[in-house]
């Protein structure tokens, strides 16, 4: 909701700015040359562009992506004023004769260096969704593991097997939630163990297990601090 009521903020921001330039553009009696039509045509892009790369940030998307997506806002509001300024300055200043072509060349280099910073940023902000993503499954795996052990806790009525079932939860817990590719053979042994686990009625069976399971989580932590 909150988002929702800053995006129509934002647009109807940029309406005002848009009218009231445009107001500006045509009321105040400025020399109309190649310098005017350059300043006003990029200065109306850069509004365009605001609107669109909001948009393109904040819509249909998580909370946590909306949030990644704040620094490519504020790269479009840092070019949105200073290509604002440049343009009236450029449009104030038609008469003066300086070719319309520099200014071309000025808003040009603002625009590519805009667009240079939101592709950047951008690529930045899939990267790092793309890792937030993958420490999410990886601790969707553990949780999971875990609370199968908690789970095996309650149906055990051997005690012995009992502390040991609750010993193996405990490492479940404080294990490494990140993974790694080289990590695949050891998590499936891990999985397999545990599944077998939940099927063992026989008392030694299970604390025989849960001693193997104990070793694959130490091996699987001291593999997870070699490779970070």
């Amino acid at each position: 909701m909150a988002f929702a009521k800053s995006r129509n903020m934002f647009f109807a921001s940029v309406f005002i700015v848009m009218a009231v330039f445009n107001v500006l553009a045509f009321v105040i009696p400025f020399n109309r040359g190649g310098g005017f039509w350059t300043g006003y045509g990029f200065s109306m892009l850069a509004l365009l562009l605001s609107a669109g790369i909001y948009l393109y940030a904040f819509d249909n998307k998580d909370l946590k992506s909306k949030f990644y997506g704040i620094p490519l806002i504020s790269v479009i509001w840092y070019y949105l004023i200073i290509q604002l300024i440049v343009g009236l300055s450029e449009m104030a200043l038609d008469f003066v004769p300086i070719p319309f072509k520099i200014g071309i060349v000025v808003n040009t280099v603002l625009l590519g260096a805009c667009l240079l910073g939101l592709i950047v940023i951008d690529a930045a902000k899939d990267e790092i969704e793309r890792i937030d993503e993958k420490v999410r499954e990886k601790v969707v795996f553990i949780k999971s593991l875990q609370v199968d052990v908690e789970g095996l806790i309650n149906k055990a009525s051997d005690e012995s097997v009992k502390k040991a079932l609750k010993n193996l939860a405990e490492t479940i817990r404080y294990s490494d939630p990140m993974s790694n590719s080289q990590l695949a053979a050891i998590e499936n042994k891990i999985e397999g163990k545990v599944a077998t686990l939940a099927e063992t009625t026989d008392s030694d069976t299970s604390k025989t297990l849960c001693d193997e399971l104990q070793q694959l989580f130490a091996e699987r932590n001291r593999k997870c601090k070699i490779l970070k």
